[in-house]
């Protein structure tokens, strides 16, 4: 018994370190690239073993988004259509969707998701990852409800708060940059600028601001992910891609209780 338990604090502990050198470039950092290097080669292993489907989908899409190859963040928008049941699954693809209604500035899709998630929101475990993603798509909600009530003077307040973050900072700035370009307030235009130039690394916001944004054309599929209405309500217990772990679980369990009054 001791031995199974420093065996599991071992592997929680390894796990941890692993997703925070996966995740640092891809969602803290503004290296992208850096993060699509890692996970290209930690997907073979992940092959080999558990692989939640729904979850490489999104990380991969944010990923794509932040470089700026918003069509494959959209295709692996499409896959989480049939791979996101649970709760938690469907809160990480209105986090990517919100993502790329942003870009394309569909503030009804944006409004849309962040509603969602405020009906999905209490049934997902409340991890500070999870509080991180629902308040996201919270603030950006209120940020696309000012522009579609022409209130873009609103924005300021609505973004007001610095984010822990680099990569969610420079995101913040960036969509400062754009309601103050509305507003034609120039000079914090300007410092907002600066801030991003200075600060993108190699998302795409460093680009959009030295020229003048257009986005691309919406693919085909656009939004390319909804969420049935008794889905939203009643969502999965389980992720399908988990059961067969779950069960081989609950056997070594029943064997480590069963042997040793055998024996």
């Amino acid at each position: 018994m001791a031995a199974i338990i420093i065996s599991a604090l071992a592997y929680i502990k390894q796990k941890k370190v692993l997703h925070l050198e996966l995740n640092r470039y891809a969602f803290r950092e503004c290296w992208p690239d850096k993060g699509l290097s890692r996970y290209l080669s930690f997907v073979p292993t992940a092959l080999r073993k558990q692989m939640l489907w729904s979850v490489t989908q999104y990380n991969f899409g944010c990923i794509f988004f932040r470089l700026g190859k918003i069509d494959k963040a959209a295709k692996c928008l499409a896959l989480m259509q049939e791979s996101s049941t649970t709760a938690y699954n469907m809160l990480l693809a209105l986090h990517l969707k919100h993502y790329i209604a942003l870009y394309y500035n569909d503030y009804d899709t944006v409004i849309s998701c962040a509603n969602e998630a405020s009906v999905i929101y209490p049934k997902v475990r409340h991890t500070t990852w999870n509080n991180k993603i629902f308040g996201d798509l919270q603030m950006y909600g209120a940020y696309a409800n000012c522009f579609k009530n022409n209130a873009p003077q609103q924005v300021y307040s609505v973004l007001q708060s610095p984010q822990e973050r680099p990569m969610d900072e420079v995101e913040r700035q960036y969509y400062l940059y754009r309601a103050a370009i509305v507003l034609n307030d120039l000079e914090s235009a300007e410092r907002f600028k600066r801030y991003v130039m200075d600060n993108a690394g190699t998302t795409w916001y460093g680009q959009a601001v030295r020229e003048n944004f257009v986005p691309e054309n919406k693919p085909v599929n656009y939004p390319g992910y909804i969420i049935r209405t008794e889905m939203i309500n009643s969502p999965s217990k389980v992720d399908n891609s988990r059961l067969k772990h779950m069960l081989l679980g609950v056997l070594i369990v029943l064997l480590f209780y069963i042997v040793p009054r055998l024996l």
